[in-house]
């Protein structure tokens, strides 16, 4: 854990930026550290307004509007967790309210894959060459400049949203479209393709000085190159490298302190960053995994450092952890066998499927049409790995004929 304080004494006001399912658990650990949660969301229902001390309805991109929120609150600390687009939003409201947190500038290398490129140019990181393109004509410039394949990217967005690997000019012209359609200027990126093991970092910055917490092994979807299918901690290889690389990189961008979440293609032992954000990584990587795998609860870092409170790096654990996303062929459901065996032989830590019997499923486009996920925790790599296989023999589909 991050210090021995229960939070008893604190007090204060959190504007939390945003209240969907993901973000659930920021709010609750803000509570439980004793804080009064505002909570804000475009949507009337969303999830985080079952645990807010207080809602407001407002889109979340209204700067404004948030700021005449904060101040009528007399906000303590905003946090802005799990989404890249409210990172610059709360990033905006601590300049003007001059409060501890992430500042514009740095917001933006971290939020904006272009800017970010742009800022590690010369560091002597390995990265992708890159080029920003308006036009297909232009992305087929950049791609016979680099070879295929190449890698299709809008520069703002997440969850493998208009991301593809394409690996002919073909390929490119049919997803140029889909791939602009996710950009919000009307510009992506065409990045070279790193072939290799693909990793993921979290880290926490405690006075410019980033420590990474957890390191996983990440895997793909046969089908579809640009979707995480598993994250398995920690990696079967060693990760010294990859450790002093993602450590440098956010240090090298600027964050003082703060949760990272990155990824990095490795090949021939480099490791070549793929993108890095200001937040925690989804799916509770950041909420529940890392705090398991290292020790370190991320979320309590956070907040007691935006309250200004001392704070120092923790010892640290290394166990072992696995977040897979379920697969099944495509086809009308019946009835699903096998989740309730799981969780009482004490497989997973959670499972959750997004799809009910009467549904017809379809294999994953992006990160938001998964099919499903569990997250197994232990002490050991050869530990999840056999709780995984067995998690994957018992959940079983049945199909309507």
């Amino acid at each position: 854990m991050a210090g021995s304080e229960t939070g008893k004494r604190r007090g204060g006001v959190a504007l939390i930026i945003g209240g969907s399912r993901w973000q659930t658990d920021i709010i609750r650990r803000a509570a439980e550290m004793n804080l009064r949660t505002v909570v804000t969301d475009i949507a009337a229902e969303a999830p985080g307004r079952a645990f807010a001390d207080e809602f407001v309805q407002i889109d979340t991109n209204d700067r404004e509007g948030l700021l005449e929120i904060a101040r009528a609150r007399k906000v303590d600390l905003v946090l802005a967790e799990q989404s890249d687009r409210v990172v610059p939003v709360a990033a905006y409201l601590n300049e003007r309210l001059d409060l501890p947190g992430i500042r514009p500038a740095t917001a933006r290398v971290f939020t904006d894959k272009y800017a970010m490129r742009n800022a590690l140019a010369g560091s002597g990181l390995p990265m992708p060459r890159y080029a920003e393109v308006a036009t297909a004509a232009e992305a087929l410039g950049a791609a016979d400049d680099f070879g295929y394949p190449v890698v299709l990217k809008p520069k703002n967005s997440q969850s493998s949203l208009g991301v593809f690997k394409v690996d002919d000019a073909d390929e490119l012209r049919a997803q140029f479209a889909d791939s602009l359609q996710e950009s919000r200027d009307g510009r992506i990126l065409v990045e070279e393709f790193v072939a290799g093991v693909e990793v993921t970092v979290e880290g926490f910055s405690l006075g410019g000085r980033c420590t990474a917490l957890a390191i996983s092994e990440k895997e793909h979807y046969e089908f579809n190159p640009c979707v995480a299918r598993r994250l398995a901690y920690p990696p079967r290889f060693d990760t010294a490298r990859i450790r002093e690389t993602a450590e440098r990189v956010v240090d090298t961008l600027g964050l003082n302190f703060g949760i990272n979440h990155a990824e990095y293609r490795v090949r021939d032992g480099v490791p070549h960053l793929v993108e890095v954000a200001a937040r925690g990584g989804g799916n509770r990587i950041a909420s529940a995994i890392v705090p398991h795998v290292s020790g370190v609860d991320v979320y309590e870092l956070l907040i007691r450092s935006l309250l200004g409170e001392r704070v120092e790096m923790p010892p640290r654990t290394a166990r072992a952890a696995n977040l897979e996303f379920l697969h099944f062929k495509p086809g009308k459901v019946r009835a699903v066998r096998g989740l309730e065996e799981a969780c009482a032989r004490g497989l997973v830590r959670e499972i959750e499927l997004h799809f009910a019997p009467g549904d017809t499923i379809e294999p994953p486009r992006d990160d938001k049409t998964r099919l499903g996920y569990f997250i197994s925790l232990g002490e050991t790599r050869a530990e999840i790995d056999e709780k995984a296989a067995q998690v994957k023999e018992l959940v079983r589909v049945e199909y309507e004929s």
